[in-house]
């Protein structure tokens, strides 16, 4: 059964235009016709996220060290919101563990975050009567024909997140990864064989020994409200 709970934003967002991505973390945006950059924190290629004047949504920062003024948070495409900046996933996951709103972990609290596991770090380390949890939580924006996949460029990373977590299995832990549909336009979410083969058969036999898999959906709505739908859309391989 899906769950939704709207939460509104801490900080204040901006509406302006994105011109273009300048590398791999910065871009070029506009606001009140004046050009600016923009941090941009996503690694990813998102090719069905980014496309030039469309819509953009950035966080102005006071720290005189950047070299940018403002950061990305999401962007509007087609009409679609679409969140850009895949730290507000871990960031809303531990709120939602720590108020007991995601169903399947609400017995669980967050003991540690960015866990040194092995040769890699998961995202968070959850209790639960003693009992140890490892969860990795995937931002996922790449959407083609309502199916959502991930990762949406080769990720040696991702890779190594899931190896790390069937080590976990092995040794008599519960371990599982949180893909989080940054957008709403999908019904369905599963691993891009084309994109990435090794991370998504890795991904299967870690599923196959055990690893728990699930998904929720942000929603941005603009300027200051984030919907959550929980275990939507369904995922499958």
């Amino acid at each position: 059964m899906m769950n939704s709970l709207t939460v509104k934003l801490s900080f204040k967002l901006l509406k302006g235009k994105f011109i273009k991505r300048l590398n791999r973390f910065m871009a070029e945006i506009e606001l009140n016709g004046e050009k600016f950059l923009a941090h941009l924190p996503n690694s990813g290629r998102m090719l069905t996220v980014l496309s030039p004047k469309c819509e953009a949504f950035v966080k102005e920062e006071n720290s005189p060290n950047r070299k940018s003024k403002y950061t990305m948070f999401a962007v509007k495409r087609e009409n679609i919101p679409i969140i850009v900046d895949t730290r507000f996933a871990n960031k809303l996951t531990k709120t939602l563990i720590e108020k007991r709103l995601f169903p399947p972990l609400r017995k669980y609290h967050v003991l540690k975050e960015n866990v040194p596991k092995n040769d890699s770090r998961i995202d968070f380390l959850l209790g639960r009567n003693g009992q140890r949890f490892y969860l990795e939580v995937k931002s996922v924006s790449y959407v083609v024909n309502e199916v959502a996949m991930f990762p949406d460029a080769p990720t040696l990373r991702g890779r190594k997140h899931v190896q790390t977590l069937i080590k976990c299995l092995k040794e008599g832990f519960k371990a599982g990864v949180l893909f989080t549909l940054q957008r709403p336009d999908a019904r369905i979410i599963k691993p891009c064989y084309e994109i990435d083969p090794e991370f998504s058969k890795l991904l299967e036999t870690a599923y196959k020994r055990g690893l728990d898999i699930f998904t929720q959906t942000l929603i941005f709505q603009p300027l200051s409200n984030i919907k959550i739908e929980v275990l939507s859309p369904k995922f499958s391989f």
